[in-house]
């Protein structure tokens, strides 16, 4: 069976309430890499990211933001860090 074309996406999210975060937190978990405190690195398809922001949506306030970054295939060869960390896994994180 192939697997859907998936792309690197970069998940960030500034959320007030505590409750709010820690079930965008627990979504996000499984669908990719926390990469810092509120940054996610996520390898995705195209029908489960439309799931998963649904998910989101249904957890944030209107004060909350989640900003949604596309990587090319170019870009997220080049993604660079310092100190700890590496490259985001492109691993089946998503449970149905």
């Amino acid at each position: 069976m192939n697997r859907p074309l998936q792309r690197l996406w970069v998940v960030a999210y500034d959320i007030e309430d505590d409750t709010n975060r820690r079930r965008v937190h627990d979504i996000l978990k499984d669908h990719g890499q926390r990469v810092q405190y509120s940054i996610f690195e996520c390898w995705l398809s195209r029908p489960v990211i439309q799931d998963l922001r649904a998910a989101i949506r249904a957890e944030i306030d209107t004060t909350d933001q989640v900003r949604w970054y596309p990587l090319c295939q170019w870009c997220s060869r080049e993604v660079e860090w310092q100190g700890r960390g590496g490259p985001a896994e492109n691993s089946d994180f998503y449970i149905p």
